[in-house]
């Protein structure tokens, strides 16, 4: 019986030995998983605050950038990720943008934005989604900068020249009055049908 006891004491004093040594390792292990889960849930609350805050300006490099990062940061999320690519199938595949196309865009954006707000844990409706504040002086600012970026570049591969108008030019008046002066006496020299007039004077000797 005391033999049994022994053992026991034994077994208990290896088990306290061993969580004693685990424990520390374990609560390390436990650190790093909860701080890599709370990093990728931040990512993903990023991506959505990013893509819902630039809905109204999808060609800014920041609403670009979360696009791009939604099939590393929500790997596996079957329906994310099938709602992603419906998207970039369409922003890349098709070859005419018009306002069909433009509407299907926003249809298949709202899709994948309700299910990264869902999955994130913000159940915005659609409705709630399309109300966009976008002031008409931006829509103005970015049309006018598009043109301007298409412009330059159409200068710089000479497909497009700058048009030069001269409405007036600078002159001296005394310049102008020599002109003139210089204009009437080359008529003077000239016959109506365009000969020049000559005169022949006789040579006087000394």
């Amino acid at each position: 019986m005391a033999e049994e006891a022994a053992s026991i004491l034994k077994m208990s004093d290896a088990v306290i030995a061993a969580c004693t040594l685990i424990g520390p390792i374990l609560a390390v292990q436990a650190q790093k998983w909860i701080e890599g889960y709370r990093e990728k849930r931040d990512r993903r609350f990023n991506i959505f605050r990013t893509l819902m805050a630039t809905r109204a300006a999808n060609l800014t490099a920041a609403h670009v950038e979360a696009i791009n990062a939604v099939p590393i940061d929500f790997y596996g999320d079957k329906p994310i990720i099938d709602a992603w690519e419906e998207y970039f199938e369409h922003l890349t595949k098709s070859t005419e943008v018009d306002a069909l196309w433009g509407q299907r865009r926003i249809d298949l954006f709202t899709k994948l934005l309700a299910a990264i707000g869902q999955r994130v844990g913000y159940a915005f409706s659609a409705a709630q989604m399309n109300r966009i504040y976008f002031p008409n002086a931006h829509g103005r600012m970015e049309e006018d900068a598009n043109a301007i970026r298409v412009g330059m570049a159409a200068l710089f591969k000479g497909d497009f020249h700058l048009p030069l108008a001269i409405k007036s030019i600078p002159v001296d008046p005394a310049t102008a009055e020599l002109q003139m002066t210089l204009h009437r006496k080359m008529n003077a020299s000239y016959e109506d049908d365009g000969s020049l007039r000559v005169r022949i004077t006789e040579a006087t000797g000394d």
